[in-house]
């Protein structure tokens, strides 16, 4: 042989060819070579060319050629065989399909929900070049962080900072009162500048992205054109906007589709920002915190460069400020929402690692279920093996056969999933508060392949690897040592188990948590308070509207006031006798009249409340933790000087909170300013809120029919803030009880398959004179006992994460051993009645009919 010759080749020919000519084709090759290609430039490539030519029908083994009907025949055959194994083992089957289609199904749904959230915001072009300027602002009681800046810095960041290509000043959304010829509604809008529809790419059906250049225009969506004036065709026309005794006539310049929870911030209109900051803002000053403002930084790389420079301009505007800018990703504002010394510490996007980690879990215990039932299955085919191996079976046979048995249980469980999340997904949207769809795209597709191909392979691969591989001999004498595939199968059993008892816990933490959050004292009574908006007569002549209100069947009491769940006005500009100059303080700000403390039933500590006998014009009363940063004694008769002038103390109320008890009590300070109240408040009498609500209604509607009469329970206010965790406990505990059903259904199936292989043990046993009941305990414990042992491994687990959970809130249940301990007993009692069921029932049959059987 010729040292000369390349070896890779023939290897490859040697590897496809067919053998019975593989030897006549390799000595033409040998002698081509020798002649023509030594001769050639690059004779090993012209070689390797001749060999891959080759490679055609005729010339390749025949498992690669035309033959493949061999493999559609054996595929047939095995899916025969699978079908027949389902039809005979119709429980395990039905298990294994229920528990793998609903589990599938719940990740689908718990997948929808996580992209969702994923995805908010991120349909703007860019997103990753967007940026919101948020403040942080160190104070003697913390540090804040809030998105409000001056409005002033939106033209700064535009004239002085050249690596910014677009700023946008805009406002939160806020209700207002928008009124045609016809009639006057309440729609949540905001007001955004010149580019705003430039930079966020909100669907505009109608109009131009410049619209909102004009101060006279308004962009409104679909769904509002509609309820404002019967149709969605309405470029050009007119309507007023009212806000505190303002109007504004403007002109419908740009129709937007109706948005989606695809953005974080939903609103029916957009108004000019230039209208809003020359004609609604009084103060323009650096120190008010009246705008938000988002920039556009093609080069990301710069952004602490931005960050540098925008706080010089906020420095050389406000000298001595201890508030300091800084930038944050558009998206990330809403998965990224939760601040702790003025750092990021998480949010949103905790729910979403939660709800994911039990989707995982879901996803988890199926396949352990699967496995088990199919591992347990497999042994009782010893026989079968051994026969098909002594007819000439291969290893490779054999394997394929059980692969493809998992393989197709799993592809039907997918369809089962896919069609129970079509059928259920409106139901689940209505749930989540989502506008959820499935598109289906490659991803997905590609999710669902791997979840069958995966799942399919762990749960075939010890019958396909161990079963397979057995000697033929005793296959047919069954004489295989099963101790690793039982251990295997406790163990699996013991982390499905571990993660049901989590589940369970957590569960009753959360639920626990929210009951608190919902039912704590607040230091208020928030129970039948309404309040509603001050709008049109009502700006001037409330103080007999609010007479006419006290006189009304079933008010208990009407006042005018500044207090509203979740949203509070907040002003430094406070100083006191003995505040230094390290002293930063930011308080609550609230106005109201002489019932707008008693109304909220807040407690008194020290002094007196505000009262029509006095002259309270120039009077303040704080709250307990006011008092206390202060750092003031005797505080009664004390005067602070206010930015509006100075101030006597007249009283201290105990500390009560508007916003979430993840934040902790904040300094709050009350003047008697009724004319600066936005909102009337009315306490309806218990028992009276259905014909009351209606006078109010006929009461209003007579006094201010321009206006909408649309009322706000106070208490709905405060549960809309907990809407997060509160979907999330309602997700939980679907999910957490979909997670014990699947761990029972594989205990169950292993139960069944258990007893059936002890029929004839079970039956002597009986005749023997063993008594039925240690019979079924005896068996029950065999089960349970993985259970017992996944207590200890769940319950410190379950402590630790409800620890980090709690942490999120500044007021929180304290966690007790009884929660941890309804959690082991309920884990424990499930799997007793999974067990006992079928223990019982084979502990109490007639040993006759187990032997005759046998």
């Amino acid at each position: 042989m010729n040292s000369r010759l390349p070896k890779l080749p023939f290897r490859l020919l040697h590897w496809f060819c067919d053998p019975d000519i593989v030897d006549d084709i390799e000595g033409d090759l040998r002698e081509r070579y020798e002649k023509k290609y030594t001769q050639r430039k690059y004779p090993n490539w012209l070689l390797m060319k001749d060999v891959m030519v080759l490679f055609r029908p005729g010339i390749i083994k025949t498992q690669w050629g035309p033959s493949h009907h061999h493999f559609t025949i054996m595929l047939k055959h095995n899916l025969l065989i699978s079908l027949r194994g389902f039809k005979r083992h119709r429980t395990s089957f039905a298990i294994n399909l229920l528990g793998l289609s609903v589990s599938l199904a719940s990740v689908l749904f718990i997948a929808l929900w996580v992209t969702d959230e994923l995805n908010k915001d991120q349909f703007h072009e860019n997103p990753d070049q967007l940026f919101q300027v948020y403040s942080r602002n160190q104070e003697n009681n913390g540090i804040s962080v809030f998105k409000g800046v001056s409005g002033m810095l939106a033209d700064e960041i535009e004239t002085q900072l050249p690596q910014v290509s677009h700023t946008v000043a805009s406002t939160d959304v806020h209700e207002y009162t928008l009124s045609t010829d016809d009639q006057g509604i309440r729609a949540q809008g905001r007001f955004g500048d010149k580019d705003f529809l430039e930079v966020f790419n909100y669907p505009l059906w109608r109009g131009q992205k410049e619209a909102l250049a004009d101060p006279s225009s308004i962009v409104i969506t679909r769904s509002l054109a509609k309820r404002l004036f019967g149709k969605e065709e309405v470029m050009g026309e007119r309507l007023t906007w009212h806000f505190w005794g303002q109007t504004k006539t403007v002109q419908v310049a740009g129709i937007l589709e109706d948005l989606t929870t695809a953005t974080s911030e939903r609103f029916d209109f957009i108004m000019s920002w230039k209208f809003y900051h020359d004609e609604h803002i009084s103060f323009k000053g650096w120190g008010n915190f009246y705008g938000r403002v988002v920039i556009r930084l093609p080069n990301t790389d710069q952004k602490s460069v931005v960050e540098k420079k925008m706080n010089d301009i906020f420095q050389e505007n406000l000298p001595g400020t201890t508030t300091a800018l800084f930038l944050v990703n558009y998206p990330d504002q809403y998965l990224y929402n939760r601040y702790q010394d003025g750092q990021q510490a998480g949010g949103r996007i905790d729910y979403v690692y939660t709800l994911a980690s039990i989707g995982l879990f879901i996803l988890l215990i199926a396949a352990i279920n699967f496995i088990n039932l199919s591992t347990a299955h497999a042994s009782l085919k010893a026989k079968e093996i051994g026969l098909k191996k002594s007819f000439g079976a291969s290893r490779s046979t054999l394997t394929f056969q059980f692969f493809t048995e998992s393989l197709l249980l799993c592809g039907l469980a997918s369809v089962l999933a896919i069609g129970a999340v079509l059928i259920l997904l409106e139901p689940f949207n209505q749930l989540a508060q989502k506008d959820l769809t499935i598109e289906w795209s490659w991803p997905l597709v590609g999710a669902l392949v791997g979840f069958i191909g995966i799942t399919g392979l762990l749960a075939g691969s010890y019958p396909a690897v161990y079963l397979a591989g057995m000697k033929t001999l005793n296959a047919l004498k069954n004489q295989f040592k099963p101790g690793s595939m039982v251990l295997g199968r406790k163990s699996l059993v013991v982390i499905q188990f571990t993660i049901s008892i989590v589940m369970i816990a957590g569960t009753l933490i959360v639920s626990g948590q929210m009951e608190y959050v919902l039912n704590k004292p607040l230091g208020y009574d928030r129970q039948n308070l309404i309040y509603f908006q001050r709008d049109g007569d009502l700006l001037q002549n409330y103080a007999s509207f609010l007479a006419e209100l006290n006189n009304t069947p079933g008010v208990e009491l009407a006042a005018v006031t500044t207090f509203s769940i979740g949203y509070q006005n907040r002003t430094a500009g406070i100083s006191w006798r003995g505040k230094t100059d390290e002293q930063n303080v930011s308080f609550w700000e609230n106005n109201g009249d002489a019932h707008s403390l008693e109304i909220m039933k807040l407690e008194l500590t020290e002094g007196r409340m505000f009262s029509k006998d006095f002259n309270d014009e120039n009077s303040v009363i704080f709250n307990e933790t006011a008092i206390r940063i202060m750092g003031l004694e005797d505080p009664i008769g004390q005067t602070i000087t206010h930015y509006t002038g100075e101030k006597k103390i007249v009283g201290v109320i105990k500390d009560f909170t508007t916003e979430s008890l993840h934040n902790p009590m904040e300094p709050a300070m009350f003047f008697f300013r009724p004319d600066y109240a936005p909102y009337i408040m009315v306490r309806i009498a218990e028992g009276q809120e259905l014909e009351t609500l209606q006078r109010l209604e006929t009461l209003y509607e007579k006094r201010n029919p321009d206006h909408p009469f649309d009322p706000t329970f106070l208490d709905q206010d405060y549960q809309a803030q907990y809407v997060t965790e509160e979907r999330l406990a309602q997700l939980s505990r679907l999910f957490a009880g979909l997670t014990i059903l699947i761990s029972c259904l594989g205990l169950f199936g292993l139960v069944i398959f258990n007893v059936k292989r002890k029929t004839k043990e079970i039956g002597i046993k009986k005749v023997l004179g063993c008594n039925s009941s240690k019979l079924a305990i005896s068996l029950t414990y065999g089960f349970t006992r993985p259970v017992f042992l996944s207590l200890f491994i769940a319950l410190p687990l379950s402590y630790l994460m409800s620890m980090k959970w709690l942490e999120t809130f500044a007021y929180r249940i304290e966690l007790s051993w009884w929660m941890f301990a309804i959690a082991a007993l309920l884990a424990i009692l499930i799997s007793w009645l999974t067990v006992g069921t079928q223990t019982l029932k084979a502990a109490h049959a007639n040993p006759v009919d187990a032997l005759r059987n046998e």
